[in-house]
């Protein structure tokens, strides 16, 4: 298997985006609030190397157990099996989850905190029964990958920084953080379940219990609407309550990711093929990245 295969496989762009949110969160956001971090520069290498191994062993797993269901949603893009052998692709996900595991695990105890290591373990775990059974039922895999995604925000700030801290920017770091992976995980909610409807064809097939099937399309993209009121209600209070005090943050949260928000509303009322639910699963990505970017613009105007 060739380099260009294996990071498609692991879906290169979305590990990429958690490279983005440990630097903004450590070489920008902590620093621009003078919060004392406990890991070394090694360390800091030693957790980030461990969430993108398990992560990427978690993509491998899923396109090893969604063959069935890729090849009729989306056979252009399928991998395992047309690309690469499925034996193969066991392979690399049992040596890239062993890596990830290892070094979640040796960090621990290199920080005296053992207990530390069910993190690693847990979140592996999590994501081997999601791709096997949990993605079939309705909402419940939804949430739990949604949970993963938001974890990632807050795994580098708890190995990091003391959230229990009580001086004013700790307080207002461990507030900033819990807000970025709530916004994170409601819009990863949204995405996941129009991801569902995205592939309602192959689902159904294949007799998984979806909400899209369960529900129906027009249903499920009623509650998505609904769902996507959660974020756009949160920007909203951050953007009355904090406008006096970080402008520029606050005007770039209302042109950068409320305005879109708004925008994908409105696409969601109006989405009937495929490739409109595909268009607004893309646009939610977007969405999250200029919110974590929200992070860095702080930072740098603070």
């Amino acid at each position: 298997m060739n380099v260009t295969t294996y990071f498609n496989l692991v879906r290169w762009k979305n590990l990429l985006l958690i490279v983005f949110v440990f630097f903004v969160l450590r070489f920008a956001f902590f620093n621009a609030l003078q919060i004392e971090t406990k890991l070394s520069i090694i360390q800091f290498f030693t957790l980030l190397f461990s969430v993108l191994a398990i992560s990427a062993a978690g993509n491998i797993i899923n396109d090893i157990f969604d063959i069935k269901t890729d090849l009729i949603n989306k056979p252009k893009k399928v991998i395992v099996s047309q690309k690469i052998a499925l034996e193969t692709a066991k392979q690399w996900y049992k040596i890239t989850n062993t890596i990830g595991i290892a070094l979640g695990i040796g960090l621990s105890i290199n920080m005296n905190k053992p207990t530390y290591s069910f993190i690693f373990i847990g979140i592996a775990l999590l994501l081997y029964f999601y791709s096997k059974n949990l993605k079939k039922t309705p909402l419940t895999g939804n949430f739990v990958v949604s949970l993963l995604i938001a974890f990632s925000v807050l795994i580098l700030p708890i190995f990091d920084i003391d959230l229990m801290g009580e001086n004013k920017n700790q307080i207002l770091a461990t507030q900033i953080i819990w807000t970025l992976s709530f916004f994170a995980f409601s819009l990863n909610l949204i995405r996941e379940i129009i991801k569902d409807v995205e592939d309602v064809n192959g689902d159904f097939y294949l007799k998984m219990r979806t909400l899209p099937i369960i529900l129906g399309n027009s249903r499920t993209l009623k509650l998505t609407f609904v769902l996507s009121l959660i974020p756009i209600g949160l920007l909203l209070y951050i953007i009355f309550s904090y406008s006096a005090i970080y402008k520029i943050t606050v005007l770039y949260l209302l042109l950068g990711t409320l305005l879109p928000m708004f925008y994908l509303g409105v696409k969601l009322n109006s989405a009937k093929k495929k490739s409109d639910f595909h268009k607004i699963s893309y646009s939610l990505k977007i969405i999250m990245f200029l919110g974590i970017n929200a992070l860095l613009i702080f930072s740098i105007t603070l």
